[in-house]
Parts: structure tokens; sequence; C-alpha cells
């Protein structure tokens, strides 16, 4: 075991966080000139001369990001609402006369609060004009805290409908098609009545492939779908016949206020995974390990993942060890069983030497699903770390030369109903369990992946990072490293 790996997973770990840290997203994303009145996003440019800036959000990392738009546009803003979680209030605003910050969603649930702030944004935006510009920030949560269901439909029935529908197995892309049509801020209908002001939204994804009609259920993004498809997902799981008249009437009706004023709505992904990523290889690198990049959209089961893992490593340790050239790696690589696996290393010499003969760390990220069948406490990523270290040290033989590592973290800094990120597995730590005298099974079984972490070498490959205030999804490092 070596306490030197350990410290880089967690160094490049916390690196592939603070790239998503909401501040430093906006720091990086936008840049403002008072003197030319000239506003820049994305390396893109609004002249803000002769308009007047407002600013909305909601979700559970705008808070960070409206202050920082807050601290590079100054007096520009004219007034702002922002829809925050319970609890989470800073009270940093600079001038809390014209940002209200204001909580609700208690346990990122729609409640009366958040539904009374919607209310009050969008009484506010039906009042802009053609001389606004509205600055728009959204994240992971976004959903819950910009809850205004379509009149008749009330808030329980609305609420009813998506716990029912979740319940009963729906996946989140078949949750938000139903809140679209049902809701009376979503599916791009914030961005029209904003008009006819310029809108420009900024988003930090907490979606595997980015889909920006999905992040906080996309209230500025064209709504593409057909009503028809929300009634057949509710058709599916058997509750049609449940819903009330509010709600069929609604759905039935088929139709939208108004078109979709694309000229005039922007949409800028300013975080996502990807970025987490790509700060992970960069941290990797200056410690001196080659950085393998692969995907940036798992998922599955942590169960299924495990082999498909365990595979990918052996792959990578038979080229190491001479049995297979370069072209044989990336065949057997696009074999497997991993979502969105890229092989995008080149084939000279310098990297095929890497590959080959340097401490690597491979990078990849998404967000799995935990099958729970005991009665422990803890979560996916130290759920996927103690199972891969049982999966690896079964099969320690066939990683000859090769010392394994492994971190599965959350980037929220919360895995589960736990204040752990997540952990670090590797190698031997079955063998080091049954020294401690720990039985290992008996943790996997009863899903107590927590309570093993604090147990075993008091705590120390637990990842403790506390509440990051921001949501990319979760980041996996596998750290293949030759035995000296």
């Amino acid at each position: 075991m070596s306490k030197t790996v350990f410290y880089d997973l967690l160094l490049i770990f916390k690196n592939s966080v603070s790239a998503v840290l909401p501040e430093n997203l906006i720091k990086n994303s936008v840049n403002y000139s008072p003197i030319t009145r000239k506003l820049t996003i994305a390396n893109e440019n609004y002249n803000l001369r002769n308009k007047n800036v407002y600013l909305i959000g909601a979700g559970k990392a705008v808070q960070n990001m409206a202050i920082e738009v807050e601290n590079i546009l100054s007096s520009e803003i004219k007034y702002g609402i922002v829809s925050i979680p319970v609890g989470s209030s800073t009270n940093k605003s600079l001038d809390k006369n014209k940002i209200l910050y204001i909580e609700g969603a208690k346990n990122n649930l729609p409640d009366e609060n958040a539904m009374t702030t919607t209310k009050k944004i969008k009484e506010f935006i039906l009042k802009l004009t053609v001389d606004d510009f509205l600055l728009v920030v959204l994240s992971g949560g976004g959903s819950a805290l910009l809850s205004l269901p379509k009149e008749p439909i009330t808030l329980e029935e609305k609420t009813t409908l998506i716990k029912k529908l979740a319940n009963s197995g729906a996946d989140i892309t078949e949750l938000n098609t139903v809140r679209k049509w049902i809701s009376d801020i979503k599916g791009g209908q914030l961005a029209m009545y904003a008009q006819p002001a310029q809108v420009v939204t900024l988003i930090l994804s907490d979606v595997v492939g980015d889909p920006i009609d999905m992040i906080a259920s996309g209230p500025t993004v064209q709504n593409k779908d057909n009503p028809i498809e929300a009634i057949n997902i509710i058709k599916k799981f058997n509750l049609y016949d449940e819903i009330p008249t509010s709600i069929k009437t609604i759905l039935e009706e088929n139709k939208l206020s108004k078109s979709f004023p694309i000229d005039k709505v922007k949409n800028i992904i300013i975080g996502s995974n990807k970025f987490s990523i790509k700060a992970a290889a960069s941290k990797a690198k200056l410690l001196n390990y080659f950085p393998v990049e692969l995907s940036n959209v798992v998922t599955g089961n942590v169960s299924d993942l495990v082999n498909e893992y365990v595979k990918l490593v052996k792959t990578f340790c038979e080229f190491r060890n001479g049995n297979t050239d370069i072209s044989k790696l990336k065949e057997q690589l696009q074999t497997l069983d991993i979502p969105g696996i890229q092989i995008n290393f080149a084939e000279t010499n310098d990297e095929v030497s890497a590959i080959r003969n340097k401490n690597l760390c491979l990078i990849l990220g998404g967000e799995t699903t935990v099958k729970v069948n005991g009665t422990g406490l803890g979560g996916r990523n130290q759920q996927f770390a103690l199972e891969f270290s049982k999966a690896i040290s079964e099969l320690c033989n066939e990683f000859k030369n090769h010392d394994i590592y492994f971190l599965s973290a959350g980037t929220d800094g919360i895995d589960g109903p736990t204040d752990a990120a997540g952990a670090i597995g590797y190698t031997n730590m079955i063998s080091d369990c049954k020294e401690a005298n720990i039985d290992i099974n008996t943790y996997i079984n009863n899903n107590d992946s927590y309570n093993f972490y604090k147990k075993f070498k008091n705590g120390e490959l637990h990842i403790m990072i506390g509440h990051t205030n921001t949501n990319v999804m979760d980041i996996h490092l596998i750290i293949i490293k030759k035995q000296k």
C-alpha cells in the first residue's frame, strides 16, 4: 500500500472538483468591460450599451455562480431573483436589495416556497422589454427549485405523479419529458415569457452527456418533445387512469403558449464532467503519471461495471507486459462494455512508450447505480471502490508486476446519505482486511461500504472533502503502477 499514490489520487480528484466550482467556472467564462460595456461569455460578445441587465437562477450550485456574476457585472445588474436550496444561503450577495436569494425545495423536492419563488420569477420576466438583457444561471436541482404547475394542476398533483413515475422505474429522461408538459416554466417556457428580451443561460451540467433540455428540465431550451410522448410514458407505467382530470386536460390540449424565439435565446454549458476529467488529466500529468481520458458518460450498475473495469486494467497490463501491441490494445478496449469509451491516444513512439512504461492514470466519469439488497450505509462510489478492490484482488496474479489503485468519488462531495465523497481501493486490500479480521463480503452484501471504510485503516481510504457546492457527477481514477 502506497500512501504516496493515495495522496496523488486525492490531489488529482480535488483538482477535478476545483475546475468545476461555480465561481471558477464563471470567472473562466464571463468577462466584462465597463468602458465598452461589452460582455463576453464563452467567446461570444454581447453589447450592453442601452440595455438593462437582470439575473435569475435556480439550482444547488447557482448561488456562487450568481454571486460571481455580481462581482463581474457589479452595478450593471438592476435586479435579480435566485432560487436556492433550503439551508444553503450564505448572505454573500453584494447588494441584498438588488438580488433576492430565496430558499426552497427542501430535500430536493418541489414545495410551496419554491413555487412562490417561481411565480415571482415569472411575474418579473413577463415585464421585460426589448431593451432588457436577461442572464440565467442553472445547475442540477433547478428542476425542483423552478416549480410551477400549469393551471389548473396543483403542486401536489404534479409531485404525486412524478413520484409515482419514479417509483415505477421511469428514468430521468422520461420524468423530464412529463415534467416539461405539465409545467408552466420548464421546457423553454421561461425563455418565451421573457420575450422580447435577449436571454443568455449559463449551465452547470449534472446530467450524463450534457443534454441541455434535460438539465433543470430546460427552462430556456426549446421543447421539441411531443405531448403524446408524455401521455405514452404515463401509460407505459399504467398510471394514466390514476391521474387527475387537470393533468389529462393539459396533456390532451397539446399546445404551447407561443413559438420559441430561437434567435433571442442562447444556452451555454460552462461546466460539466468533461471539464473535471480534463482537470484531472492535467494534475495527473504534473504528478508524473501518463493520463488516459476514456469516458465521461459512464452509467450502469456498479457490479456490472466492476467486471468491465477489471478487464480494462487487465488489457493495459497485458500491453505493458509486452503481450500485445498498440493496435491490439485499442481493439481490445473497444470491446469493453463501458459506455462512451473512446481511445484517443495516438500511436507515436513517445506515446506508445509512455503507455508501456510510465505509471498510468486512467480517467473516467459519469453516474452509476447500485442495486440495494442490504440495510447498511453507503453510496455508489464507496460501493464501487469496495467491489472493485475485491474483484481486483481475486485476480491479482493477472496483473503481473503492477499495483492497481482505484478512486471513485462524487464531485458534490457527498456519496449517498453519508459525509464521504467516495473511497479508494487497491490490489491487496482484501489480504489486508483478513489481517485486520474484517470480512469484506459482509459489508458488500449489506451495502455497508461507508462503515467498512470508516473501520478499515481508521478511515484513511475515505474521501472526505465536505459539500463542494457543485456537481458534475462522479470521477473514477485508476492508477496502474509498475512494482519496484
